[in-house]
């Protein structure tokens, strides 16, 4: 397969316009990208074929309704189907690209978006770049425009209800509590990548994974203390603390009180 810098496939007819370059790529049967990424953001219309796009741990099944975006530098990788397929790119040079960022400041997060609105004006977009008129550098802008602005929309309506994964992320927490955590290890139960959970927990839940595991230990030891007689440090032990003295130092920085003194409170 021929290869442009970042760009993987063959190359069907490219454009070279101010703030942007469009090429149309083509990829074969069972094609499949290596981990990779670009130094610009860019917009990708699917025209033809079907592939798996492989971003943060997440896959999206990419059709002829598909458009996506990447930013720039963010890794990831594609998996062609039985029939391969065509797209549209349009790298963004970063001039044209901080045009959005004054309106919107965290920019366009990478994301794929599947029919509606964004699918009709990914097929004009293909349109005016076959077409080359001297009107097509005015109509393409405005087209991209209208589509950093459709993404933006995408991504504030994400960003205002937690994603279905996090409640798995979070019923991991819960049900492991007395083990040794990670973030690999609540990635894989969300099937998300660990950063990505990491980053989206804390938005939600306004505090860290870390934090969160610590609550929860901390509400069983409370439990444990009000209903029994149980030691110390076999409660310690239980919840999940390496041993007693660690327990004591956690309890009381974070309840104000050691374990003793909260299970004679409680009584």
């Amino acid at each position: 397969m021929s290869r442009e810098p970042g760009l993987f496939g063959r190359t069907v007819k490219s454009r070279s316009l101010s703030g942007f370059v469009m090429t149309e790529r083509a990829y074969p049967a069972r094609y499949a990208t290596p981990v990779h990424a670009h130094e610009c953001p860019l917009f990708c219309v699917v025209l033809d074929g079907s592939y798996q796009e492989i971003h943060g741990g997440r896959t999206h099944e990419c059709t002829a309704s598909t458009v996506l975006f990447h930013a720039a530098h963010e890794e990831h990788l594609e998996r062609f189907g039985g029939s391969g397929g065509r797209s549209l790119i349009v790298e963004l040079a970063p001039t044209w690209y901080n045009r959005v960022r004054e309106v919107a400041p965290p920019g366009v997060a990478t994301s794929a978006c599947d029919g509606g609105s964004l699918r009709a004006a990914g097929a004009r977009l293909y349109r005016e770049f076959l077409s080359g008129d001297d009107a097509s550098q005015l109509i393409i802008e405005g087209i991209l425009l209208e589509i950093s602005g459709e993404f933006l929309r995408l991504r504030r309506s994400r960003e205002a209800r937690p994603p279905h994964w996090l409640e798995n992320a979070r019923d991991y927490i819960r049900s492991n509590f007395s083990q040794r955590i990670t973030l690999e290890n609540v990635g894989k139960a969300a099937n998300v990548h660990p950063v990505y959970v990491a980053q989206t927990f804390r938005r939600f839940h306004d505090c860290t994974i870390g934090d969160y595991l610590r609550r929860t230990r901390l509400e069983f030891a409370c439990r444990e203390l009000t209903a029994g007689e149980t030691p110390l440090a076999e409660i310690a032990q239980r919840a999940g603390f390496s041993d007693a003295s660690h327990f004591h130092r956690t309890f009381k920085r974070e309840i104000g009180i050691s374990p003793s003194q909260y299970r004679s409170q409680s009584r």
